[in-house]
């Protein structure tokens, strides 16, 4: 059994959402353990991750899946500290971001919000470019002070008050989402098929064929050249490409929903 290392007082609680998610969470939670507590909601995983969590000294909770956002609130809520940082599984806080939550947290501020960059590696090498970059993430926040929201995909934290000023950390948010090319396939297909429900629900008057045709037409172009994918090599031309197939499932499911609802 590993021993976690001795944490500083900060009145900060982690919080990680989880279902098998082996591979990463040792990573995740070592890089959460200068918290006063680590706070794990599984899924009922059927892998090793309850096993490697409690290993390392988290409190592992259960709760059928609700929801990304719902099961984030849940997670909020069994913190015993005044402040909560939200880890996904396949995300490292670095060490640079360490010193800067703690740094934060040590002047007592009185902002409840903070956001941080997010870097991410795919099939091997970190993406700087193809919109991916710096991706920033409100995850430091003070209990109370904010809710997730909870569409089907894309969840993000809503404050309390509505004037409130979203402050910087320092340091990158690791993210190690797409291992290899066949793990990003997976995640268009989930991710697509919850988004074309939310665009139904939502936006139904912005699904049509033409949008069917030309919003992936569109989305490789932002990635690709727009916002300078071809910097990142062949990495950039297969996350464009992949983008542009996602952004095609989304719209095309949406599609066919919607046509089968009115009956043809």
């Amino acid at each position: 059994m590993v021993v976690p290392i001795e944490r500083s007082e900060m009145n900060l609680t982690v919080t990680i959402i989880t279902f098998n998610e082996e591979l990463h969470i040792e990573r995740s939670v070592k890089s959460a353990l200068f918290a006063d507590e680590v706070i794990v909601v599984d899924s009922n995983s059927t892998d090793r991750t309850v096993e490697i969590a409690e290993g390392l000294g988290a409190k592992v909770y259960q709760k059928a899946f609700m929801g990304y956002g719902q099961q984030k609130n849940y997670a909020a809520s069994l913190a015993k500290e005044t402040w909560i940082f939200s880890l996904d599984a396949d995300e490292e806080i670095s060490e640079e971001l360490k010193e800067s939550i703690q740094k934060v947290l040590s002047k007592k501020p009185d902002t409840p919000l903070f956001q941080c960059k997010r870097l991410t590696r795919y099939c091997g090498k970190w993406i700087y470019h193809c919109g991916w970059y710096p991706d920033r993430q409100e995850r430091l926040f003070k209990k109370g002070s904010v809710t997730w929201s909870t569409p089907n995909v894309h969840e993000r934290l809503i404050p309390n008050d509505k004037n409130t000023e979203i402050h910087d950390l320092t340091g990158h948010l690791l993210h190690y989402s797409f291992p290899d090319f066949k793990s990003q396939i997976k995640t268009n297909l989930n991710f697509s098929t919850k988004a074309s429900l939310d665009l139904i629900e939502t936006s139904p008057d912005r699904v049509h064929l033409v949008s069917v045709m030309l919003k992936p037409m569109g989305k490789f172009l932002e990635s690709y050249i727009f916002k300078k994918g071809f910097l990142d090599g062949i990495h950039g031309l297969f996350i464009g490409i992949n983008s542009a197939h996602a952004m095609f499932m989304k719209y095309a499911m949406a599609y066919l929903a919607k046509k089968e609802k009115n009956g043809g």
